[in-house]
């Protein structure tokens, strides 16, 4: 699992850093994707390690939009 983590963590806080726009937010976002994959997913095949990241790490930055827009509706 950590060679995983380790391939896949520069395109993944490329793509958080792209979204959020503030490198603090995307290693967050991708600390916490990598979290869950490893709690959730550990004990899934190898094969389907990639694609389950992803859509992680897709749903936290999803999750990260809507958390902004909440509090920007409410300052």
């Amino acid at each position: 699992m950590e060679k995983f983590l380790v391939s896949v963590e520069r395109r993944a806080f490329r793509m958080a850093h792209i979204a959020t726009g503030s490198p603090e937010e995307a290693l967050d976002i991708v600390q916490d994707a990598m979290f869950r994959l490893v709690r959730r997913y550990a004990r899934q095949p190898e094969a389907k390690w990639k694609p389950l990241f992803f859509r992680i790490l897709q749903n936290r930055i999803r999750d990260w939009y809507r958390r902004r827009a909440v509090r920007n509706r409410w300052h």
